[in-house]
């Protein structure tokens, strides 16, 4: 066996399936810097032949429909998209399956280390809108592999083409985002942190704070308080659902969510945020980073969406895509709303990523 470390991520585990998985990512390097730059020009010529033969821009994706259906780039985008996603779903599992007990022991002795903790809760049920779905076609999802925080870093270090393997793009996010009005930060909560990736840069960031990273899935935080206990940082991960926060009232200075409201339905995401009112001091902010909505997209960006969510389990994302956050955020008594459009910092997985930001005061 041989396995090499890239960034904070321990690799494949031999040499050829190290080989295979760089391929998948050269694919969809490809993709992302050579088809998708050829389906916006000729999505754009497109437009403009109909502005020339109705007198205005395409208003609906059912205008386009006939016309992208049809397109050939367009089709050759999706094709490499769905067969590098099916192509990770099975190499990934297979690589660390090869060393799955030394990883399984990797977790468990970290447990027992830090700095910082790890909270587990053995009595927690996961609801059927998380267990039931294997979100971005990762086996098992996040909550029914033991190994799933091994397969979601790598998974997403092929998202975004090597270009975060030491978190890079985790901390500019975090060092760009805003702080509370007063200044004042002592405790910061990160929503659905995953591997911990942005709960770590916020303790980079703010060293004197006290950092939490929550995430409903065991897997997730074990493995991401393992990275940490590597990494020398001291946070603590917890398991715990957005919806039941375990922290008393006013208790966080500043709450940060990064792609939640898209993996949840829309009745879910109410009632975090009306938790995230209930924990937040007054002053506190709640930042969330999230994909774009409806009311952003293009014909194209729609009919793209539209695939990505038929075809990478996305099932919640379409509710999401219409739902009217900031109207939403208003009603459990946040102000001072800021919604921005997010600079995608040259790394686009999707055409139509569109990120955006919201900055709520309470």
């Amino acid at each position: 066996m041989h396995y090499r470390r890239i960034g904070t991520l321990d690799g494949a585990t031999e040499r050829d399936d190290a080989a295979y998985l760089d391929f998948i990512e050269g694919m969809k390097v490809f993709d992302h810097d050579a088809v998708e730059p050829a389906v916006w020009q000729r999505y754009e010529q497109a437009v403009a032949e109909f502005e020339a033969t109705h007198g205005r821009p395409p208003a609906t994706v059912d205008e386009m429909q006939p016309f992208l259906a049809h397109l050939p780039v367009l089709q050759a985008h999706q094709r490499l998209f769905r067969s590098t996603q099916d192509m990770r779903a099975v190499a990934l599992p297979e690589t660390y399956r090869k060393r799955e007990a030394e990883l399984l022991r990797e977790l468990e002795e970290a447990e027992r280390k830090g700095p910082g903790r790890l909270i587990l809760d053995p009595t927690l049920a996961y609801p059927d809108y998380f267990a039931k779905v294997e979100f971005h076609r990762q086996p098992g999802g996040y909550a029914g592999d033991p190994l799933a925080g091994y397969l979601y870093h790598y998974g997403t270090k092929m998202l975004y083409f090597g270009r975060n393997d030491n978190d890079e793009r985790n901390q500019d996010m975090i060092d760009r985002a805003p702080l509370p009005p007063d200044g004042r930060v002592d405790r910061v909560l990160d929503l659905a942190c995953a591997i911990g990736q942005s709960t770590t840069a916020w303790k980079k960031r703010l060293p004197h704070a006290e950092v939490w990273g929550i995430d409903i899935a065991a897997p997730m935080v074990r493995y991401a308080h393992k990275r940490a206990v590597e990494m020398g940082i001291d946070v603590t991960f917890a398991q715990m659902d957005a919806e039941r926060l375990r922290f008393p009232d006013d208790h966080f200075d500043l709450v940060f969510a990064n792609i939640l409201f898209h993996e949840v339905p829309v009745e879910v995401g109410e009632r975090v945020i009306a938790e995230v009112q209930r924990v937040l001091r007054p002053g506190g902010i709640f930042i969330v980073h999230d994909v774009g909505q409806a009311k952003d997209w293009s014909p194209l960006d729609a009919y793209v969406r539209d695939f990505i969510i038929r075809d990478n389990s996305e099932p919640w994302e379409r509710g999401w895509a219409e739902w009217d956050f900031t109207g939403a955020l208003e009603r459990v008594g946040f102000h001072s709303i800021e919604r921005v459009a997010m600079s995608p910092q040259n790394i686009r997985p999707y055409v139509s990523s569109n990120p955006l930001r919201w900055v709520a005061v309470k």
